[in-house]
């Protein structure tokens, strides 16, 4: 699904994408919260595609839709954005990407394995950002002393560990703590 209000953007991307065989591609131009959901559970995509400023000030929505749904975010980036608020995408595609770079990074979240089910099962790799909130969370950090650790906002520690929880299907601390020592993500000394 993509949700931009660039006419340009929005049908540019529907061409490149509706390229590639067998893949569905809904092009939804959804400002009001009503109209969104509504989009999303008829059609239940696999990837989200929006500008990052779309993400942001849909963000409650989107977080209870991805409670309900497994799919991919991707950010469609063609102003700047904090590397931070970047790091939340699952992929980027920016302006300036070509066609083939554009369904490359389709192809490799449409090709994840744990996408294949339809939800999450707990086989998704952690990024190196959600490796290191992790690691401070199972030394008994804060998200405030996590976010002055990493210089993030707490709202960006809270998603990195929404997003952990939701990769690794592990909701308790306990439970993340056990995971991060078998992963040697720490070592037993550290906890």
């Amino acid at each position: 699904m993509i949700v931009e209000p660039s006419d340009t953007l929005r049908e540019g991307l529907e061409c490149i994408l509706t390229d590639r065989n067998n893949i569905g591609i809904v092009v939804e131009h959804c400002w009001e919260p009503a109209e969104l959901y509504s989009a999303f559970v008829n059609t239940q995509p696999r990837i989200l595609i929006a500008s990052p400023a779309v993400f942001e000030s849909r963000d409650k929505q989107i977080k209870s839709l991805r409670e309900k749904y497994a799919f991919h975010s991707v950010g469609l980036v063609y102003s700047y954005f904090h590397p931070d608020r970047l790091e939340e995408f699952d992929a980027l595609i920016h302006l300036n990407d070509n066609r083939e770079k554009i369904k490359a990074t389709v192809n490799k979240l449409l090709a994840d394995p744990a996408d294949q089910s339809g939800a999450n099962t707990g086989g998704d790799t952690l990024s190196a950002r959600e490796t290191e909130v992790l690691r401070l969370l199972v030394r008994g950090n804060s998200t405030k002393k996590i976010a002055e650790a990493l210089f993030i906002s707490t709202h960006t520690v809270n998603a990195h560990r929404k997003n952990i929880i939701r990769k690794l299907d592990i909701q308790t601390v306990s439970g993340l703590t056990i995971y991060a020592v078998l992963n040697n993500i720490i070592s037993l000394e550290e906890v």
